[in-house]
């Protein structure tokens, strides 16, 4: 397992693609800052939070390209027969994979406060109910990516093909959280199913203020969502034969 790791570090160190959604990332920001005009570093916290279609459009590109391209060169079949099993690649995949979702899902936020924070300052008093607010919500974002990230492992897996991960995640992120909100506002049953996506939970976790069932509603309905999908995605590698 180690092992498996550290070669997906490797991999990942050298990844042309990773360090280039990385500055995409970077230059999207600062491209808005320059359209729209700087806001204070709270406000900026908060919009690049809750804004998560731009970076789960181009983190679940970034995983169809780093899964897919193994299988495409038969990385993966090799492991296999070097003995490692159909589990603990999965997992070290998973694991570096998290990290590199995490750089690029908090890239945005990081930039958008430190280049609005130095226009414009915080906005207001940074104490430490300040610290424990940012905390709390980068913790809550990133079980929220930890979501995103495990339905993008399930495709990866599940179409073991570049092209057809990246397109059944474009077709979700951004289609999917825009039908679901267009219908939820017709629809009380699908409005239930909208509240529970990582679309409608990122505006709610950028609040101050968060209620007990808001918090146990966001951490039981992801945990429920990324057992299930890291075990279907365990499943769907199981079972197929590589060639």
């Amino acid at each position: 397992m180690i092992n498996l790791i550290k070669l997906e570090i490797y991999k990942l160190k050298r990844s042309k693609s990773f360090l280039l959604i990385s500055v995409i990332i970077v230059i999207v920001e600062l491209s808005m800052v320059f359209v729209n005009g700087t806001i204070t570093g709270n406000r900026a916290f908060a919009s690049s939070i809750w804004d998560i279609v731009t970076t789960m459009l181009l983190s679940s590109i970034f995983v169809g390209i780093f899964v897919g391209t193994d299988f495409a060169n038969r990385t993966i079949n090799r492991q296999i027969e070097f003995g490692h099993s159909r589990l603990n690649i999965l997992i070290s995949k998973g694991i570096v994979l998290f990290l590199a979702i995490e750089t690029i899902m908090l890239l945005y936020p990081i930039t958008s406060v430190i280049v609005n924070t130095t226009l414009n300052g915080w906005g207001e008093a940074f104490t430490i109910t300040t610290i424990l607010y940012i905390v709390r919500t980068i913790s809550l974002r990133m079980l929220l990516d930890i979501s995103c990230l495990s339905l993008w492992i399930f495709f990866a897996f599940l179409f073991k093909d570049i092209a057809k991960t990246m397109g059944a995640s474009i077709l979700t992120c951004v289609f999917g959280s825009a039908i679901l909100l267009a219908l939820s506002e017709k629809s009380a049953l699908v409005k239930v199913i909208y509240n529970f996506t990582v679309h409608c939970q990122a505006r709610i976790i950028v609040n101050k203020i968060l209620t007990f069932t808001q918090v146990s509603g966001i951490l039981i309905s992801n945990l429920i969502v990324i057992t299930i999908l890291l075990g279907a995605s365990y499943l769907a590698f199981r079972k197929v034969e590589l060639k």
